[in-house]
């Protein structure tokens, strides 16, 4: 049997879907979910094994249309993945407004790659007509060798992108071994998982800089996770603990049956806010 392997990157705008898309893909939370913007704060890889193909998903953070937020390190980190990337699926919501600036923002990224996908998600959120007139003005505009409306939500396309990305990728041995392999440890999943816990019961006052210390130790009926969820101004500390201790309650317990459905046993979950100054 003749092995295909390759390296997926899933760039575009911001909120457009590509972290649901990797957990779809995988059938399991892989990276952050969040309504709100750029949650996802490094590169998340997923290796996806399927028959002889194995499939190397990256998803880097988004092109941000506010120039606040499209800075050097994330410029960066999309330009570190151009080299070694076998092939690019450009994200966009197909709800949101297009306009010429960021077509040209698009035309920019995907030059740098041979072979691009247009996936156009959510388009359970729009008329036919409207989608058909989306995918006639950016394909005149921008050459992507293939167009894929999906809709993540509503389980519509997938299929057929995932059929297509395997025709795609170059035959060649698999670079990891195993089935369904995630390179990030448990750690790191799950930080991700209180991290998104945060996001939801939180407003704007707790920025998405806020980082999360996490150790594990397990037993035999359950594993004792410890986070320190580290803020950079004591008013955020006091939102995330909230009167009388019931935030940080209330976000543990909503955390607390992800983190057993990733062990498969019951988990204990010791969770603290702390205070960490700029450094100067």
């Amino acid at each position: 049997m003749n092995k295909k392997c390759g390296k997926i990157l899933l760039s575009g705008f911001s909120n457009a879907g590509k972290s649901s898309l990797i957990n779809f893909f995988l059938k399991k939370k892989v990276s952050i979910v969040s309504h709100k913007v750029q949650t996802t704060n490094q590169k998340i890889r997923a290796i996806l094994n399927l028959k002889s193909s194995q499939l190397i998903f990256v998803d880097t953070p988004g092109i941000i249309a506010d120039k606040r937020f499209f800075n050097k390190k994330m410029s960066r980190s999309l330009l570190e993945e151009f080299d070694s990337c076998d092939l690019n699926l450009f994200i966009l919501d197909s709800s949101k407004v297009i306009n010429e600036s960021l077509l040209r923002k698009i035309k920019e990224l995907v030059s740098n790659f041979k072979v691009n996908f247009l996936v156009l998600n959510k388009i359970d959120l729009i008329h036919n007509e409207k989608l058909a007139k989306l995918i006639s003005e950016i394909n005149k505009k921008i050459s992507f060798c293939e167009t894929f409306p999906i809709s993540v939500k509503k389980k519509i396309g997938i299929d057929i992108l995932l059929q297509k990305i395997i025709e795609n990728i170059p035959k060649k041995q698999w670079v990891f071994e195993g089935n369904d392999l995630i390179n990030n440890d448990l750690k790191f999943q799950l930080s991700e998982i209180t991290r998104e816990r945060i996001f939801k019961f939180t407003n704007k006052e707790v920025p998405y800089s806020a980082k999360i210390k996490t150790s594990f130790e397990t037993y035999k009926n359950l594993v004792k996770v410890s986070q320190i969820i580290l803020v950079k101004k004591n008013s955020q500390k006091a939102i995330l603990i909230g009167k009388a201790g019931q935030k940080i309650k209330h976000i543990g317990t909503d955390t607390r049956p992800e983190m057993e459905k990733l062990f498969k046993k019951k988990v204990f979950l010791d969770l603290k806010v702390s205070f960490q100054p700029k450094k100067t």
